[in-house]
């Protein structure tokens, strides 16, 4: 079996923590994008798309530390 020679670098737990982390951003970001912003005086700080893909390069890394648990 070949190996994809991706290797972790954090323990587990904080991979974990990555992906709820992602997660929560990425459900933030869906539910930003929804609304519709009238008032000029509340723009948010970053965009709705911002949001969502951090959120999941934060889930996909998450995901990499998490590879070692499935031996």
């Amino acid at each position: 079996m070949k190996s994809l020679n991706i290797d972790i670098i954090f323990p587990w737990e904080i991979g974990l923590v990555f992906l709820v982390l992602g997660t929560v951003i990425i459900i933030f970001g869906v539910r930003q994008s929804k609304l519709d912003i009238d008032d000029f005086d509340k723009i948010p700080l970053t965009k709705s798309t911002t949001k969502i893909f951090f959120g999941s390069v934060l889930c996909l890394f998450g995901s990499i530390q998490l590879l070692p648990l499935l031996k």
